[in-house]
């Protein structure tokens, strides 16, 4: 990763200490099930052991449509950056106007990616009282072919959740999706 985009969380997570506002700000968003959802609620309250929170940035929704789906109802997104044995995390919640655009939000991002040529690219895992797709990809990293990543993606009510990581262990990243609670 560019050493520039490294310090961006840096420079933030810099910038919220010295003004001395290290909390998580209090989700605000609909109560479901005696849990309030928010795009805050990317910043997990309870880190897993082991992982290191870097910081958190709200997400353009331009910048969602290029990078992951380009879908209409997007209302507000963050996304927070985690650490854990030097491989990278990240926790996107995608505030959407309503159910159906949380759930076009995940059918049109499983339909950017193609089928794979062995086993399939989409499995169903059970999590926090709801089913998350998690979906795995082939990368080359350090000269070795078909090195797993895995992403795990589901909505609650309205909110979308995606949780990925640069490793390619996949009990990891279910680990910090577990983690958000949702």
């Amino acid at each position: 990763m560019n050493m520039k985009l490294l310090m961006i969380p840096f420079l933030a997570l810099l910038l919220v200490a010295v003004s001395g506002c290290t909390d998580p700000a209090e989700p605000t968003g609909p109560a479901v099930d005696g849990v309030v959802l928010s795009v805050d609620g990317v910043v997990l309250e309870t880190v897993p052991e082991g992982f290191e929170y870097l910081g958190a940035h709200d997400v353009e929704a331009d910048d969602i449509r290029v990078d992951y789906v380009d879908v209409e109802g997007i209302l507000n997104a963050s996304e927070a950056f985690y650490n854990l044995d030097s491989a990278d995390y990240w926790i996107m919640g995608v505030e959407m106007d309503s159910v159906e655009s949380a759930e076009n939000f995940i059918t049109q991002y499983k339909a950017g990616f193609g089928s794979l040529a062995v086993g399939n690219r989409f499995a169903e895992v059970p999590f926090n009282e709801h089913d998350a797709t998690v979906i795995t990809k082939y990368i080359t990293a350090g000269g070795e072919y078909n090195v797993p990543r895995y992403s795990y993606v589901w909505n609650n009510e309205n909110f979308v959740f995606l949780v990925k990581g640069n490793t390619d262990d996949a009990e990891v990243v279910l680990n910090l999706a577990k983690a958000t609670g949702f």
